[in-house]
């Protein structure tokens, strides 16, 4: 194909590539706070004399609804950047906000009232990105 004939990408096309690089930026960030997690849950398994699985099956959820946020917050920022109007662009933004994570509870509600995850170490994940860019804040200004 000639780059005559390059289809050009759309604004959400944009948005996404930069969500997508931002996600490999953050996969140290990531594969260190899952193993200091995973450390925490063998000393938790070793003083308690008892291995709990539901912490790896929370965990596991917890890093795929991190994941998926971060995700469905790229997804969304082409449309708040693209919205002319401030007012609703806000409105979107916070609804939007409050979607995702409605959703996260829901899901760990689910997965908690049928003891299939611990809750505790679910949530953990959901920190990773705040995480990540107050380290690289801290970086950046130094």
């Amino acid at each position: 194909m000639t780059s005559k004939n390059k289809i050009p990408k759309k604004p959400r096309d944009e948005a996404v590539n930069i969500m997508l690089s931002e996600l490999k930026g953050m996969t140290w960030t990531f594969i260190l706070c899952n193993t200091v997690v995973l450390l925490g849950c063998s000393v938790y398994s070793i003083v308690a004399v008892s291995f709990d699985w539901r912490m790896l099956t929370g965990l596991t959820l917890g890093n795929l609804a991190a994941l998926a946020n971060f995700y469905a917050l790229g997804a969304k920022s082409a449309r708040i950047i693209r919205e002319k109007d401030a007012k609703r662009a806000k409105k979107y933004a916070t609804s939007n906000y409050f979607i995702r994570y409605f959703t996260a509870f829901a899901v760990f509600g689910f997965f908690t009232y049928f003891n299939i995850i611990n809750p505790v170490v679910a949530v953990i994940p959901l920190f990773y990105t705040k995480i990540h860019y107050t380290i690289k804040a801290i970086k950046n200004t130094k």
